[in-house]
C-alpha cells in the first residue's frame, strides 16, 4: 500500500477515535467493534498501518467521517473535526512533556505483560482512562467534550470516552508518521476523497 494510502487510513483512525468519542458523548453508546480496534491500537508495537489494522473495513467509521467531513455536509462533522485537531495539537504537546511520555510508555507496556487483558473489559477503560486524566488530562488546553450531560457524568461511558482519546494521540502519532502534516486537512482534500472511493470498506 502507498504512502497517500497509509496516511488516509491513519487520517481515519483519528477521526474514528473522534466519531467514537461523539457516539459515546451524545447517545451514550458506540460502535463496539470499531471502538474494540481503535482500543487496541494504543497497544500495538507497530507503526505500519497495514499491522496495526487488518484492513480498510477495521476504520470504516472512520473512513466514513473523513469522507462526510472532505464532502459537502461538513457541519455533521464539526465535533468529530474539533476532536480531530485538537488530539493532533495534544500530541504535538505531548512529544515536548517527557515525563508524560514516559509515564505513558510505561503503562502501555505494563498493560500489554497482562495476559488476562482485555482492552474493550471495564477494567482497562477505567485504567486507560486513568492514564489519559494524570497525563494527557494535565495539559492545555484540554479537549472539552460536547454532548449529553447524562452520559458525560456516567463514570463507564466517561472512563470509554477517555480511553478513546487516548486511542486518538496514537491515531495522531501514527498519521504523523505517514508524513501526515494539519495543512493536508484543508489542501488535499479531493485526492483524499479519491483515494477513499477506491477503498473497500
Amino acid at each position: 500500500m502507498n504512502n497517500k494510502n497509509n496516511r488516509t487510513l491513519a487520517l481515519a483512525s483519528l477521526l474514528q477515535t473522534s466519531t467514537l468519542v461523539d457516539q459515546l458523548a451524545s447517545t451514550g453508546t458506540c460502535d463496539n467493534k470499531s471502538s474494540e480496534v481503535s482500543l487496541k491500537s494504543i497497544v500495538a508495537n507497530s507503526t505500519n498501518i497495514e499491522e496495526v489494522f487488518e484492513s480498510p473495513k477495521d476504520l470504516s467509521v472512520g473512513l466514513r467521517s473523513l469522507k462526510t467531513a472532505f464532502g459537502k455536509k461538513q457541519k455533521s462533522t464539526q465535533n468529530i473535526v474539533f476532536y480531530s485537531l485538537a488530539l493532533i495539537n495534544l500530541e504535538k504537546k505531548l512529544m515536548k512533556n517527557q515525563t508524560f511520555l514516559s509515564q505513558i510508555t510505561n503503562e502501555i507496556e505494563q498493560i500489554k505483560q497482562q495476559d488476562f487483558f482485555e482492552i474493550s473489559h471495564s477494567n482497562s477503560l477505567a485504567r486507560l482512562a486513568e492514564l489519559y486524566k494524570t497525563t494527557l488530562g494535565k495539559l492545555n488546553p484540554r479537549i472539552m467534550v460536547n454532548g449529553n450531560e447524562a452520559y458525560l457524568s456516567n463514570q463507564r461511558i466517561a472512563n470509554h470516552i477517555r480511553a478513546l482519546l487516548l486511542a486518538g494521540i496514537r491515531a495522531a502519532s501514527l498519521w504523523k508518521s505517514q508524513g501526515g502534516k494539519t495543512w493536508h486537512l484543508l489542501f488535499n482534500k479531493k485526492q483524499s476523497l479519491k483515494l477513499i472511493e477506491r477503498m473497500d470498506f
